[in-house]
Parts: C-alpha cells; structure tokens; sequence
C-alpha cells in the first residue's frame, strides 16, 4: 500500500471507529453510556479518569478531555496512537481493513460540490442576511463597466473572468459602502459572509481595510476551500495555502485553483481540522516578510508530522498577490 493513492474520504466513511477500537484491544475498557455512546478511561495515554475518553459511534469520532487534549476521525486516532502522519495512518488503515480505491471514480463528497449551483446563486446564512441585502449581485459584464467603475480591481490585477468566477461585487449603501465586496462560502459552498474591502487607502487607514459582519469568525473558515477541495479531488496535488483574498484569486489566476487563504497570518485550530480533513499535502505560500516567515514556522511545527508540506520561500517585500502571473508558475510550476 506504501506510495500508493488513498482515498482520505473513504477511509473515513468506511473504516468504524468501534472497529478500529477492537483492533487496538481499546474496547474492553469502555462501557456504552447510551445506545452508540462509549466512555471510559482513555486507552491511548493509559488515563485513570473514568470518563476521559468519549466515542460517538455514529459520528464515528472520538475525544480525550484528558492528557489527549483531543480527539477526531479515525485517521486522528491512529496518527495519535502510532505518532504518525496522515499518510502513513491513512495506508496503516487501508491495509488493516483491507480498502481498495479506484481513482477514476469521483468522491462522494466531491460529486456533491460539483452538483451545487454556482456561488453567486447559493442562499446567505441567516445570521448575515442583512449584509446580503447592501451588497449588490455579483457582477456579470465586467470588463467595460470594470474599467470606469471599478479602477481597484484592475489595479490589483484582477481580470474579468476572475471578477465573475469569485462572485466580487460593489458595496452601495449600508455599513459597506464604497467597499468591494469579496463572498466567502465555508467548505460545504455555503455563503456565509461578505468581506468589505476599501478601495482606497485614506478609507482603509481611518476606517479599517476589511469590514466583516458581526458574528462572522474568519478563524472558522478557509476562504475558497469549496472550490478548492473539487479542483484537488484526489488529493494527488494537494492544497495551496496563501494570506489573503487577493493573494488566493492571482494564484487562481495564475492557473493554480486548489488554493486557499487563511484570511490572516495565523492557523486556527479549526482551519487546521480544515486542511487535514481535506488533503495530505500542502504548498504554503506567504508573504515575503516577518510574518510570512512567522506563519510558515507555525505551519510547520503544528503539521510537519500529519502531511506533506513545501516551504514556498519569497523574496523581502514579495506577495502572492503582487506576484505575476509568470512569476507565480515559476514557483508553483510542479503543482498543477
């Protein structure tokens, strides 16, 4: 099995977690709280607290409250267990329960991005409606109108087809005025936000460069991870991660549209939970400065030993949303 092509969504979906508690000898001692439910010390570290360690066989996850400090899929379990990456844990499973994996065959979870309608046509979140109701459609006929209206987005580089495909509108009226608007869906494809970007730099220093609605948690998603995610299916390529918005769509511009943006310079825990839920590998592409260089070290101390992952170093002063779109192919020529 080593070397050869996993399917992470398959194993997760077909290998059960009171399965792979047997084949670890960790049943014997949990006992069924409620129908599904199994709770007890926690197996992995040995602990003696008498309900540390909680199993949702339907979910098919697990969690330690205790030394573990977590929890997860079955892919979570073994990794922990045998202190191992993704990878490893994903092959060490397919060789226990004995899973094949036809690649030519679309994921499930796959097939379903690609059914959903396009972004400028999906529902807004309830708790961001009234942000939906300022911000104009997405616009549809840029490049004339783009032009005389919009001179912002030329100037970051943006072209018409990019416009379109990322849904980028013009905030009117309300608590966004004046500000392109950028949507930002989770990874299911679900709207659940509008980030408001100024257009000009005197608004950005005296009002601030991004407005988000209240309650939205940036730290909760990673920006174009649903588009992401179809475009790198089978995990053969991987993910690349970038900052920001603007840095996410020249990448995708540049031919490169398995990317995705922290909408930040830190990892959340849920963005990590994202990223290794959805691929093995990783390309990470910061800035060129001492938080690119910051972000980059935590990216590699938090997941060096879960999955692959390639150090995109740029220059003093570089961004991906600055580079060319020959500048970003050079760099990122191996992972389309």
């Amino acid at each position: 099995m080593a070397g050869q092509w996993l399917d992470f969504a398959t194993i997760k979906h077909e290998v059960s977690i009171r399965d792979l508690l047997a084949h670890y000898g960790f049943l014997e001692g949990l006992k069924e709280a409620k129908p599904g439910k199994l709770v007890g010390p926690c197996p992995i570290h040995h602990g003696t607290g008498k309900a540390s360690f909680h199993v949702d066989c339907e979910k098919n996850i697990w969690n330690c409250f205790s030394v573990c400090k977590g929890g997860g899929n079955v892919l979570d379990l073994v990794m922990k267990v045998e202190n191992c990456s993704i990878r490893e844990a994903g092959e060490k499973l397919a060789e226990w329960f004995k899973l094949t994996f036809d690649r030519t065959k679309q994921p499930k979870k796959s097939a379903k991005v690609s059914e959903k309608p396009a972004p400028d046509s999906i529902p807004a979140a309830a708790h961001v409606e009234r942000q939906v109701e300022v911000v104009n459609p997405p616009l549809e006929r840029p490049l004339r109108n783009l032009d005389a209206k919009h001179p912002y987005l030329k100037e970051r580089g943006l072209t018409p087809e990019t416009v379109v495909h990322f849904g980028i509108g013009f905030c009117t009226r309300g608590l966004m005025q004046r500000r392109i608007a950028i949507p930002i869906h989770n990874e299911k494809g679900e709207l659940v936000a509008y980030a408001g970007r100024a257009v000009d730099e005197a608004m950005a220093e005296e009002k601030g460069k991004y407005r988000l609605p209240d309650g939205f948690k940036k730290a909760h998603v990673l920006f174009n991870l649903n588009r992401a995610k179809a475009h790198d299916a089978h995990g053969a390529r991987g993910l690349i991660v970038v900052e920001g918005f603007f840095g996410a769509m020249r990448v995708h511009q540049a031919g490169f549209p398995s990317v995705v943006a922290l909408m930040g310079s830190t990892l959340s825990d849920e963005q990590e939970r994202l990223l290794v839920a959805h691929t093995d590998r990783l390309a990470l592409m910061f800035d060129g400065d001492a938080a690119g260089v910051k972000c980059l070290r935590e990216f590699y101390g938090r997941l060096r030993r879960r999955m692959y992952l390639r150090e995109i170093h740029l220059e003093d002063g570089e961004q991906p949303d600055t580079l060319s779109a020959e500048r970003i192919r050079t760099i990122l020529g191996d992972e389309r």
